[in-house]
């Protein structure tokens, strides 16, 4: 699948190819049909603001979609 990321502050997203995920024990996979962009992403391209997780970084929190994978068993 293909994801725009961050790989440095203050420079443009750059697509990449990068690993379908597997849902593991109670979780979901979305297949993400419409995502939205906010101020914090921006603030986070910028640098303003600098997360902790290692770059690349895909950001993006405001999304839509529909469930494309199940895991079979939900742990306790």
């Amino acid at each position: 699948m293909r994801a725009a990321r961050l790989h440095e502050y203050g420079k443009p997203l750059r697509v990449d190819d990068v690993p379908t995920p597997s849902p593991a024990a109670g979780q979901v996979v979305i297949r993400v049909e419409g995502a939205g962009f906010c101020h914090s992403d921006l603030h986070i391209i910028s640098g303003d603001i600098q997360v902790l997780p290692r770059m690349p970084l895909t950001l993006g929190h405001e999304n839509a979609g529909t469930v494309s994978a199940t895991a079979t068993a939900f742990s306790r």
